[in-house]
């Protein structure tokens, strides 16, 4: 049975990890094999539900603190330019976790569960491939490219940050810092590369929690203080996450986040390995 303070240690670690460029998946299997919140392969049906609490205190926050760009693609009229970009931009992620989740076999979904999607090792792997993505992310560059003029060539720009958003659906590739990190290398301009990443976070975790939503009935047997004190908590430091990102790309330090998922991703690998 999980423990209100446990509950209240993941959410914070899906806050500050699903906007830091750290990768909120590779900490939360890491975190759950520490903690014992969930074993490799356990695959629960609570945890599981318990995590879908967790990524809509993350939604709720985006909607908060994006609800202004939100709104603008709808009001005071649709932008459809907007919205095509959303679109392109989040295909790849969407055939991916569809195919995972509602296509393959149900053997094979749970061989991928377990051994890949629930795997601290892959997790561990992941952080890594995040820290080379972000080094990479940190070269300077003649930015140009924003939502308004994202058209013609630049318009599938979006395509080729969609497809990180796709690997990212490994454990330990980071989301955001994956995203951003591509728009960064395709002179995208900070803080529109930051929108663009969080817009389609918005659709990638809303889209995500669906995909799951048939698990979420085990709330009604699970211990409703530690669901609350998750998803509070989730929302706080999501909050907190997403602030914090706006003033790091700006301030161009995503290199930081690099040495940190390396260090990370070594010391996994070597905890796994000894324990």
């Amino acid at each position: 049975m999980m423990e209100t303070q446990d509950a209240i240690v993941l959410g914070m670690i899906q806050g500050l990890t699903e906007f830091l460029p750290v990768s909120s998946s590779g900490h939360l299997v890491l975190a759950g094999a520490l903690l014992g919140a969930h074993s490799e392969g356990a695959g629960e049906a609570d945890f599981v539900a318990f995590e879908i609490l967790l990524h809509l205190g993350s939604l709720c926050a985006i909607a908060i603190v994006f609800g202004r760009d939100i709104l603008r693609l709808l009001f005071p009229r649709i932008d459809f330019h907007g919205l095509k970009l959303l679109f392109i931009a989040s295909l790849p992620a969407a055939i991916i976790g569809i195919t995972i989740k509602k296509l393959l076999p149900d053997a094979s979904s749970a061989w991928l569960e377990t051994h890949v999607l629930s795997s601290p090792y892959v997790a561990a792997c992941g952080l890594l491939l995040t820290a080379s993505v972000l080094w990479l992310a940190g070269a300077r560059r003649d930015a140009e490219v924003t939502f308004e003029n994202a058209r013609g060539p630049r318009l599938w720009t979006v395509f080729w940050v969609g497809c990180a958003q796709a690997v990212a659906i490994l454990p330990g590739v980071s989301r955001s810092g994956s995203t951003i990190a591509t728009a960064l290398n395709l002179k995208w301009v900070r803080p529109e590369a930051v929108k663009l990443s969080f817009l389609m976070g918005f659709i990638a975790i809303g889209g995500a929690g669906l995909i799951e939503a048939r698990n979420i009935g085990a709330l009604a047997q699970a211990n409703p203080l530690p669901m609350i004190a998750g998803f509070v908590s989730s929302l706080v430091f999501s909050i907190i996450g997403l602030t914090a990102i706006k003033l790091i790309v700006n301030k161009g330090k995503l290199r930081y986040f690099a040495v940190y998922c390396a260090v990370a991703g070594v010391t996994a690998l070597a905890w796994l390995a000894l324990r």
